[in-house]
């Protein structure tokens, strides 16, 4: 595997000439992972000093222990002092994605979330309604999440036993232009139904139980929680979206946050296989730097034989009070996926690199680079026809340029420009972009998040 990660430095320059167009700085968010997993955020910030790396040192050693938690009630199961908030929030995602090629079939294909050319699309009427934990006490507590999303973007997030049934096929979801004309262009999803619970136990421990966002991958689902309007192709084709089962967290330190829990799989509602994937996540920052590095394995065919292995790996950090970069690795494979030429199987791999690049002009106006390299090296993931005879080629890159503009609360403009290529060429066509027919793709977007 290694041999297929040579051209990683090549990767970790590709921003380096990003100067005038880039972004807010984005803060990894510690130990607040209920979405995403290792969610960032668009914040302004300013940049550490000594006596504050050596004050975040001191309040490392000052956490809480609930074994000895004194806050006036008793420590007890049933008779705590815990409660933690009631929530219900949404936002209207919509947007207009121009081709410059004007496909005919109307898709920014391989492109992702906005890959409607030309046309209006009601990304997310998203909803969502719970209670917080709480978890500045010395007792338990409990708390839910239910997220619903209408929209293009269900096509994304559906799993299989749910929105989809146990094979894959159309369920409640309507047919439409999608999918060779077999799926509705707006359906509804449920990106997330779980349960909750803090434990007081050493430093504090939460565990979730049920439907819930992956704690793989830089973006995620949830619009305002992206800067660009469009995603990368490792979000769309190298991250899986959602897990069911259950996921614990615990933080030894205020750095580090530790992650472990059992799943069905890759954006699976139900079991369909018999087997259980692992799923495990390590987030160290402070303040100023963060590492961290998500993983989840299992069988992901119907027999349960074909174990799939994939990993996020992210680094971030704060370059001045105005400027913040990114630095996202992932991989993956999966046994025995690929039919080569001689008809013998072998292990299918993808791997990516993206750079993220923010600059914060104001407190309501942003910029952002986003420069990316996806390696389907086996026509595994975009296209998912792994037979060596069917293409050539099998890298794809992203540059977009774009901006966040707030002019008030309830309000969030996001306009950017995006150019793709890729040397993929399926056999008999000259390439993957404007229905089969180019090899690169120029888009210009723009959408609005309004939030209520």
């Amino acid at each position: 595997m290694l041999r297929r990660l040579t051209t990683a430095s090549l990767a970790i320059g590709l921003l380096a000439g990003l100067t005038t167009t880039s972004l807010p700085a984005q803060e990894l968010v510690g130990t607040e992972m209920t979405q995403a997993g290792w969610e960032i955020h668009p914040t302004h910030f300013e940049e550490a000093s000594a006596n504050e790396m050596a004050a975040a040192q001191a309040i490392d050693m000052q956490m809480v222990d609930y074994a000895t938690c004194d806050t006036g009630c008793e420590n007890t199961f049933w008779n705590r002092c815990c409660g933690g908030d009631w929530f219900l929030d949404g936002w209207l995602d919509q947007g207009y994605t121009a081709n410059a090629d004007h496909p005919a079939n109307n898709f920014n294909s391989p492109m992702g979330f906005n890959d409607r050319a030309d046309d209006y699309q009601l990304n997310q009427l998203y909803l969502a309604f719970g209670k917080n934990i709480d978890e500045d006490c010395c007792g338990w507590d409990f708390g839910f999440r239910t997220d619903l999303l209408f929209g293009s973007d269900y096509f994304f997030v559906e799993s299989n036993g749910l929105e989809r049934e146990r094979n894959g096929d159309r369920k409640w979801n309507g047919s439409g232009p999608r999918q060779a004309g077999t799926r509705a262009l707006n359906g509804l999803a449920m990106p997330q139904l779980y349960a909750e619970t803090f434990i007081p136990v050493g430093s504090g421990l939460k565990a979730k139980f049920g439907h819930f966002y992956s704690i793989l991958g830089y973006e995620t689902t949830p619009a305002p929680e992206n800067f660009f309007y469009s995603h990368s192709y490792t979000y769309v084709y190298g991250n899986p979206k959602t897990h069911t089962g259950f996921l614990s967290e615990y933080s030894p330190t205020t750095c580090l946050t530790l992650q472990a829990g059992m799943t069905n799989g890759w954006d699976n509602f139900e079991n369909i296989n018999g087997a259980y994937g692992f799923l495990f996540g390590a987030n160290w920052n402070n303040g100023v730097s963060g590492l961290s590095f998500a993983m989840h394995t299992g069988s992901e065919d119907p027999t349960g034989k074909q174990n799939r292995y994939s990993h996020t790996i992210l680094y971030t950090r704060k370059l001045s009070s105005r400027w913040n970069f990114a630095l996202e690795h992932d991989f993956g494979v999966q046994n025995d996926a690929f039919l080569t030429s001689t008809f013998t199987e072998e292990d299918a791999f993808y791997y990516s690199f993206v750079n993220y690049l923010y600059y914060q002009w104001s407190d309501t106006l942003s910029f952002g680079g986003r420069l990316e390299w996806f390696r389907d090296e086996d026509n595994w993931r975009i296209l998912q026809v792994p037979i060596e005879t069917a293409f050539t080629g099998g890298n794809y890159y992203n540059a977009t340029l774009g901006a966040n503009w707030k002019p008030c609360d309830h309000v969030l403009v996001r306009p950017e420009a995006r150019y793709d290529w890729s040397d993929l060429n399926p056999t008999g066509q000259n390439g993957v972009f404007n229905d089969f027919d180019k090899d690169d793709q120029y888009t210009f977007a723009v959408d609005v998040i309004l939030f209520f």
